[in-house]
């Protein structure tokens, strides 16, 4: 079992292997650190709003998770697009002193691809935590060439974002033009229909003529009506005049004439009966009344006959006159039920129309704000800070590589150290005797040591039997 103090007697037995390895590992940091070529990292910050405002509609826009949308808006600056925009916008394809720098090749499509290449190793994106903060950085020897690059690949960055806000609004504006068109066309046809129907059927916006229908079909019913009552009461008239041989009926009566005939044929009739209880049937006067008597008969048949000639003829006229009605009051019916198809018709044309207008006018407004989208050259990102030329170099870090040399060497001496001690078991200290033999130490030499008068000095350690 290895104690501390073992370890350290190891160690300290072991220095000389361990000073060297470290001092060989040392100087290869040196080297290492003076052979590495000296880059310089220029940053440009940006700032992201979160929450912005809607230019074209004033709205606030719900804020974003800033932790996600700034990750995705990292990766669209590492992205091959953004990369293309910094190589044409500072035109690095066509500077030799750049190609000559960094050796690239004379085919320009490869000196695009090694470009890239460069580009995305150069380049680093960071953020800040719990910030709107985007840092760009960008490593290069050239610290003017750096800062450079910084602010060219922020500049990109914008403009990128700019084209992804805007593009989707632009095929979105694209496609509103081409339903437009469509949808104007079905308006104008829905338009001329209705006006058409309108024209055929003589209907004007501002009458209603179905009403005026109606109450005229209202009044026909009504005389319709009336006159069947008419007829019935005719009908009944001349049934009652037809029917009563005998008596005079109750309509007869009313006329004047059957009146006074009625009245002269009674007192006739009284003076034939007096004449016939007192002169007989053949006396002279008897005849004479009996002739005045049958004259009233015939004059009053004649009257009734007459009268029912009239009720018949008024009976007659009603019956007519309510066919009439009949086939005016179905020829009604009928235009009123045209009348109320072709407002039917008409209300459905009409919605037809103000459905198609009420589409139209929504389609055109959304497509005019998204046209106004199109057009807003305005994004959340804005530069915080422009990159400022690098004074000092990035890599190499002289004293954290010797450092690290450092570090490095002595764990890597101590490993060597403890390795050959495990190859090459040395006894060391009494204890190492009494570990490896199981046996107790009865004494041991003591060390001499020389002091200043140079004589030898004898320490004894004596120690007792178990």
């Amino acid at each position: 079992m290895m104690t501390l103090n073992s370890l350290l007697r190891i160690l300290y037995a072991r220095r000389a292997t361990i000073g060297s390895i470290a001092l060989a590992v040392i100087a290869l940091a040196i080297v290492i650190t003076f052979l590495t070529p000296k880059l310089y990292m220029a940053t440009t910050n940006l700032i992201i709003d979160g929450k912005g405002q809607d230019p074209v509609s004033g709205q606030s826009m719900p804020a974003r998770m800033m932790t996600g949308y700034l990750t995705t808006q990292a990766e669209i600056i590492r992205s091959r697009n953004v990369a293309n925009k910094v190589i044409d916008q500072l035109k690095l394809t066509t500077k030799e002193d750049v190609a000559n720098e960094l050796g690239l090749p004379d085919n320009e499509t490869e000196r695009r691809k090694a470009l890239l290449t460069y580009l995305d190793k150069g380049l680093v994106v960071d953020t800040e935590r719990e910030s709107n903060v985007l840092n760009i950085s960008f490593k290069a020897k050239n610290p003017l060439f750096a800062a450079q690059l910084a602010d060219a690949f922020a500049q990109a960055y914008i403009n990128t974002n700019l084209e992804l806000r805007i593009e989707p609004a632009k095929q979105t504006a694209r496609w509103y033009d081409q339903q437009l068109a469509s949808m104007r066309t079905s308006l104008v046809e829905k338009q001329n229909a209705l006006s058409s129907y309108q024209e055929k059927h003589d209907i004007l916006a501002t009458s209603d003529r179905l009403d005026l229908e109606s109450a005229k079909l209202a009044e026909l019913s009504s005389m319709l009506i009336a006159a069947q009552n008419e007829r019935l009461n005719n009908t009944t008239r001349n049934n009652q005049i037809s029917g009563n041989r005998g008596a005079l009926p109750a309509q007869a009566l009313d006329n004047p004439q059957v009146q006074r005939l009625s009245g002269e044929l009674a007192q006739a009739q009284a003076r034939l009966a007096d004449l016939l209880t007192r002169v007989g049937e053949n006396h002279p006067q008897y005849r004479q009344a009996q002739g005045e008597v049958d004259s009233l008969n015939q004059q009053l048949g004649q009257a009734l006959r007459f009268i029912n000639g009239s009720v018949r003829s008024s009976v007659e006229l009603s019956q007519s006159r309510e066919e009439q009605l009949k086939a005016e009051l179905a020829a009604q019916k009928e235009r009123v039920l045209q009348f109320s198809r072709n407002r039917n018709e008409l209300t459905l044309l009409k919605q037809e129309v103000d459905n198609s207008q009420a589409a139209y006018d929504a389609a055109l407004a959304r497509a005019t704000q998204t046209k106004l989208e199109s057009q807003v050259a305005l994004t959340d990102i804005s530069i915080l800070n422009i990159a400022p030329v690098p004074t000092r170099a990035t890599t190499p870090r002289t004293a954290m590589n010797l450092m690290l040399g450092v570090l490095t060497g002595l764990l890597l001496g101590v490993a060597v150290a403890l390795a050959r001690e495990w190859m090459d078991r040395r006894v060391r200290t009494p204890l190492d005797i009494e570990q490896g033999l199981g046996l107790p130490v009865l004494a041991r030499i003591p060390a001499l040591t020389v002091g200043r008068s140079g004589f030898a000095n004898k320490r004894f350690l004596t120690r007792n039997f178990s």
